[in-house]
This record gives C-alpha cells, structure tokens and sequence, in this order.
C-alpha cells in the first residue's frame, strides 16, 4: 500500500512537471519531439482504502463459503 500510494504517486507527480517543462522548452531544442512521461503511477490514498477494504470483504465472502461448505460433515 505505501508504494500506491507514495513512491508511485509522487513518480507520477514528478513525471507530470517533467512533461511540463518540456512542453516548455524552445522548438529547436532536442527533447521537444520526445514521448512524454506516464503521469498515472500510482494511486490516491482513498483509492487504496477502498481497494484495502474491498479485499478485506472478498476474503470475508469466501472465508464464510468455506465454512459454510466444509462444516456440514
């Protein structure tokens, strides 16, 4: 969860200032025909609560399917 939501995210943070200085730069300089830089890393901090929580429930699911299957004996 912290590289979500830390290295990753300030990554694309950064790639996105990166981008914009190059758009920046004059025409004839040679980094103005370059790809630009991915700037959708990471995650936000809701993003990987909400991801946290939803795991947390599908294991709950599937911890009461078994039960519910392999208690009958």
């Amino acid at each position: 969860m912290y590289d979500a939501t830390g290295v990753r995210l300030h990554a694309g943070r950064q790639a996105e200032v990166l981008n914009q200085l190059i758009v920046e730069l004059p025409r004839d300089h040679p980094l103005t025909d370059s790809r630009p830089l991915r700037d959708t890393l990471g995650h936000t901090p809701i993003q990987v609560v909400v991801g946290a929580l939803l795991g947390m429930f599908v294991a709950y699911l599937h911890f009461c399917i078994w039960m519910a299957t392999y208690s009958k004996s």
